[in-house]
């Protein structure tokens, strides 16, 4: 992770941050650090940004704040990949330094034009929210050239306070922008605005309008098109909890439909939340040379205490994910690159479980585990992580709840919460239960836990901050069986 400040070609405030990593990335502490997932060098991680193509990579920006462990004036921090799994480190792609992006230069998007990229963000300045625009020739160093959508262009019914987030796309031989805002009856909408030229914007309508994000406004739209649907992702604020859905203070969820860019309407045929776990939020999604969706979220949630915060850094990106459409529905998969970095399987098939089996080297923080559980008689049937001693993180089957729970309360810290929420510590989902099975694929990296349940139909993401390295089954209130089993080391 070496980069040369001196040549960056960025603004001032870019190179005092490059400046910044290279002289305190020695000072962070490596416990609970990831080894293939996306962190921050130093400092403060939230939303991805900007997850698109160009110049021969695939680019991943994310809001970053360098010189501390907490959400403060955001930067653009900037990383490329040619796989999705190994990352490299590019200079800090913008910083709050101009008269309109002075308070922060906040979440957006990019778009390729004329063998150049774009880059759309949220500035902030003085509490005003505007649409700001820079541009790069070689999509690592970037020019700004200011202000292209301001609160002027609003609708008369929009607040001018909470104005942001957009995500730009080509469609029809046209540019369209969504953006997240509040209306002045405190309603949440996302807007959708035209262009032909990527600097001259037209409001065409409000494509979501209501008032379920009782805390803010719908955050971080995303759009595309998948199996013949448009898909349309956001992260809204406050969004009322469905039974087991959308538990977090702050939620995401996608709606299928048809977007009409005409008339500015989505016509919504389905909507539901994106992952049942813990920490999730703010998803991208770019197209991949091959034609795959792949979609990379924030691996946090907001007001939550932060852990790892201590060792100099805070938040990092989930996995990337390839996502598809099954009988109308949403299912995701790791992406498939991550299987070139398998290393040392362990397989086992027709094994019974009772309180607490274990495996012989099913074991490890770096690992992917798939297996198919036969639920037999048990009660709760399932899987114990991270384990050491009396501490561990459980995924497992309720059949009295008819749920699948993931379970952190005893990882050995306490997650605080904000108070509208239940907790930090239990998350469920429902999914389909066929011939008394059950399949999962689990990632664990030092840190994380992310769960993809019958192939996708749901997923469960959550951080589980414990130095255990043990893995172990349990069956309770009857016995289960592990059907077969595959473990690999990952190693990057």
């Amino acid at each position: 992770m070496k980069i040369n400040p001196t040549s960056s070609g960025g603004s001032y405030g870019t190179k005092i941050a490059d400046l910044y990593i290279v002289h305190n990335l020695a000072a962070v502490n490596g416990n609970s650090r990831c080894t293939y997932h996306v962190m921050p060098p130093v400092g403060w991680m939230n939303d991805p940004n900007g997850f698109g193509e160009g110049f021969g990579k695939y680019h991943l920006f994310y809001q970053f704040y360098p010189y501390g462990p907490s959400w403060d004036s955001m930067h653009w921090g900037h990383y490329t990949t040619e796989d999705f799994v190994k990352w490299k480190m590019e200079p800090t792609a913008l910083a709050p330094d101009g008269k309109d992006d002075c308070d922060g230069c906040y979440s957006g998007s990019s778009v390729m034009k004329d063998g150049k990229m774009y880059l759309f963000y949220t500035s902030v300045a003085g509490g005003k929210q505007t649409q700001s625009l820079a541009v790069s020739e070689d999509g690592v160093h970037f020019e700004k050239l200011g202000v292209v959508l301001s609160g002027d262009r609003l609708p008369a019914w929009c607040a001018r306070s909470d104005f942001r987030d957009p995500k730009v796309f080509l469609r029809e031989g046209k540019y369209y922008m969504l953006a997240g805002a509040l209306t002045e009856k405190k309603e949440g909408a996302i807007l959708l605005f035209r262009s032909d030229d990527l600097t001259k914007w037209e409001f065409v309508n409000a494509v979501r309008r209501d008032a379920l994000t009782t805390r803010g406004i719908y955050e971080c739209p995303d759009f595309f098109e998948l199996g013949g649907k448009d898909v349309l992702l956001t992260s809204p604020q406050g969004y009322p909890t469905e039974d087991w859905r959308y538990e977090n203070v702050q939620s995401s969820l996608y709606m299928l439909g048809a977007l009409d860019v005409k008339r500015g309407e989505f016509l919504k045929e389905y909507e539901d939340e994106i992952d049942g776990g813990f920490d999730f939020y703010a998803p991208q999604t770019l197209k991949t040379r091959d034609g795959r969706i792949v979609m990379i979220a924030w691996m946090q949630m907001w007001q939550r205490f932060f852990p790892t915060a201590k060792h100099g850094w805070a938040g990092s990106m989930t996995l990337p994910r390839e996502l598809t459409l099954r009988d109308g529905r949403l299912f995701q998969s790791p992406v498939r690159e991550i299987e070139r970095y398998r290393w040392n399987p362990v397989r086992f098939s027709n094994a019974t479980i009772g309180s607490g089996n274990e495996l012989t080297k099913v074991n490890g923080s770096k690992v992917e585990l798939s297996f198919t559980l036969d639920l037999g008689t048990a009660k709760q049937a399932g899987i114990k992580v991270f384990q050491s001693g009396e501490r561990d993180a459980r995924i497992y089957y309720d059949r009295e709840k008819d749920r699948v729970v993931f379970d952190r309360s005893r990882m050995g810290i306490e997650i605080s919460h904000d108070a509208d929420e239940k907790d930090a510590s239990v998350r469920s989902v429902k999914v389909e239960i066929k011939n008394n099975r059950l399949s999962m694929r689990i990632f664990l990296d030092v840190s994380s836990c992310e769960v993809f349940l019958n192939g996708g139909e749901r997923t469960m993401t959550g951080n589980v901050y414990s130095d255990g390295d043990g893995i172990s089954f349990f069956a309770e209130g009857g016995t289960a069986a592990i059907e077969a089993l595959e473990k690999y080391d990952i190693v990057v």
